[in-house]
């Protein structure tokens, strides 16, 4: 067997109602005042959000508000309306690390220094309240340590950081990174990363899943199954990794189009989904990705396409080309048996060739994306431009087939 090694994984509740004790789970390590970093629809939920709130009022701990998609700068953040950052954003965590020093900073002003960071909402928020809780630590802008060449290294230190996540998507209440975006002349979308950033708590209660809209569990659905489709046939996958993503196709397989058709009454296929994203976000960080998120950090910097969007129309062309690809040169690491194991994890079918089990899974995806209601990449801008500076900026990360910059122009193309 090959060597390997595993990143740390959170401490997980998981299950309908887990929320419940996060605030008494919070007072028995001795955290009385939090950061919580919140999206505002994951608080104003009927499911969860008011009586979150209530349970740490009644626990004692202090919970001090920030919201993911805008400065701090509302007396309210709970009813201010919908902020101008639809993304995590460097300007958001700057601000908030601005915020918090000035609030505690004196003796006559401050306020208790809050010993733990607690995100709820989707990828963004979650991503925010991670990146909040590292740059803390960190001197000058989050900015300066996100992955790029000559950026300075993170410490690793950071405030310990619980994740609950509202939507099933990204899975970053398993991942060591942070995405964050800056839009304008010098836009980017990058990580911060680091081992240690790892959440030390993920409570992923799938009751606060149900009124997610149908658009973004469309969306954040095929982020998931993205992520586990490229983490299985990523040049540095793992047994542990192939184990987690072909249970966490086997079960998107089962509960996506419930998930979207029914997703406000069916609590199993949320409970399912929120599963798989958590799996897929393990993949991750332990396997790497490949080239649909290798366009993806470009695309979401020049555009406004989300994240799962974009990852969702890509997917079935990324694997054809990829598959096409591979059937051309020697596939040295089985990615097409890989892609055939996908096809009967997704499906449920075990029946048939390898090459009617790859068709298979392409068919799969393509439904999942008509079923979804998932628009084009020409209705967020997409121009031949803009095709062409995100097929010279992307690249493959850990693909299995390397896409040269014409094919890169040509997958982004069928997506349009």
């Amino acid at each position: 067997m090959q060597r390997f090694s595993l990143a740390r994984t959170p401490e997980l509740a998981f299950g309908p109602g887990s929320v419940a004790s996060l605030a008494s789970r919070l007072r028995r390590d001795g955290h009385m005042a939090v950061l919580l970093v919140f999206s505002a629809s994951a608080l104003r939920d009927e499911h969860g959000g008011p009586g979150l709130l209530r349970s740490f009022e009644d626990a004692g701990v202090t919970a001090i508000l920030y919201r993911y998609d805008r400065l701090p700068d509302s007396p309210d953040p709970l009813t201010a309306p919908r902020g101008p950052f639809a993304e995590a954003s460097t300007e958001v965590v700057d601000a908030i690390v601005a915020a918090e020093r000035r609030r505690t900073s004196g003796s006559a002003a401050g306020g208790a220094a809050a010993s733990a960071v607690v995100a709820v909402g989707g990828g963004s928020a979650i991503d925010t309240g991670k990146a909040v809780s590292a740059a803390l630590f960190l001197t000058g802008s989050v900015a300066d340590y996100l992955e790029a060449p000559g950026a300075a290294e993170p410490s690793g230190k950071t405030l310990p950081f619980h994740a609950v996540p509202t939507t099933a998507g990204t899975g970053s209440e398993a991942t060591k990174n942070a995405v964050l975006s800056r839009r304008g002349a010098d836009a980017f979308k990058r990580s911060l990363r680091h081992d240690n950033y790892v959440p030390d708590v993920a409570v992923i209660d799938p009751t606060l899943h149900l009124s997610c809209p149908r658009s973004i569990t469309a969306a954040s659905g095929l982020d998931a199954v993205t992520q586990l489709i490229e983490a299985l046939v990523s040049t540095t996958a793992t047994p542990v990794t192939d184990a987690l993503a072909l249970d966490g196709l086997a079960a998107a397989g089962r509960s996506y189009l419930r998930a979207v058709e029914r997703g406000s009454t069916d609590l199993d296929a949320r409970a399912e989904m929120a599963y798989a994203a958590y799996l897929s976000g393990i993949c991750l960080a332990n396997a790497g990705l490949g080239v649909v998120h290798g366009l993806a950090g470009p695309a979401g910097a020049l555009t406004d396409v989300p994240h799962g969007v974009f990852c969702g129309l890509l997917l079935p062309h990324a694997v054809r080309m990829v598959a096409a690809g591979l059937r051309r040169g020697p596939d040295e690491l089985g990615a097409l048996a890989r892609y055939a194991a996908a096809g009967r994890a997704l499906t449920g079918r075990t029946r048939g060739t390898l090459e009617e089990q790859i068709a298979a899974l392409s068919a799969r995806l393509d439904e999942f994306v008509e079923v979804g209601g998932i628009p084009g990449l020409a209705d967020y801008g997409f121009t031949a431009e803009v095709i062409d500076a995100v097929a010279r900026a992307g690249g493959n990360k850990n693909g299995p087939y390397a896409l040269g910059e014409a094919e890169r122009r040509e997958l982004l193309a069928a997506a349009g």
